[in-house]
């Protein structure tokens, strides 16, 4: 946990590593870091947003719109299929062990409440570490950094998805954008790897 007032930096997963992980973590039936990396990752939500989801939301739907709790700004999300299926997944896991109730937040606690920011940042942490996983301070804003070089990458590495994702993150500018996923910093140690 960093100190009051300083500044931390954390990075994403490249897709690629992220979606290894989601497998071990299927595969070892860690079903609340698996759900949480999933989800996280596909929707690029920030963590108070995240956390505030129940199944019923994203269960048989398509789509899900959100207000954000920062911006007070509504959102528009797409369910992407693949996590439609981890969805299913876990939610059959769940009612087989008699723990699945539609109305239940998805990260859900003990007491029926939801998970705290610092419960997944302290989940997201022992998980990585377990695993092996190479992120800087890893967060829960490794989660939507995941997903914000994803969109980046898939489009080229184009100005355009800049533009999507300076609007899908609720930023007042690109260059924020570009700093939020660690454009910028790459480029100057290219710079220097590149002499």
């Amino acid at each position: 946990m960093s100190l009051k007032g300083s500044m931390t930096t954390c990075s994403g997963l490249e897709w690629n590593d992220m979606l290894g992980l989601l497998h071990h973590l299927k595969r070892d039936q860690k079903l609340k870091e698996y759900l949480v990396i999933a989800t996280g990752c596909y929707l690029g939500l920030r963590a108070k947003d995240l956390l505030s989801l129940k199944w019923e939301d994203l269960l048989d739907k398509e789509s899900l719109t959100i207000t954000e709790s920062k911006t007070q700004k509504k959102r528009h999300l797409t369910i992407n299929q693949n996590l439609t299926e981890i969805l299913l997944y876990v939610k059959s896991r769940l009612e087989e062990i008699g723990r699945f109730n539609r109305e239940d937040y998805l990260f859900r606690n003990r007491r029926g409440g939801r998970y705290t920011i610092q419960h997944l940042n302290g989940l997201l942490k022992d998980t990585f570490s377990h695993y092996r996983v190479k992120v800087q301070n890893s967060s829960s804003h490794t989660l939507r950094k995941t997903f914000g070089k994803r969109v980046w990458e898939m489009d080229g590495k184009s100005e355009r998805s800049l533009i999507y994702l300076s609007e899908i993150f609720s930023h007042s500018s690109i260059a924020i954008t570009k700093r939020y996923i660690g454009i910028v910093q790459q480029d100057i140690q290219n710079i220097y790897l590149n002499l």
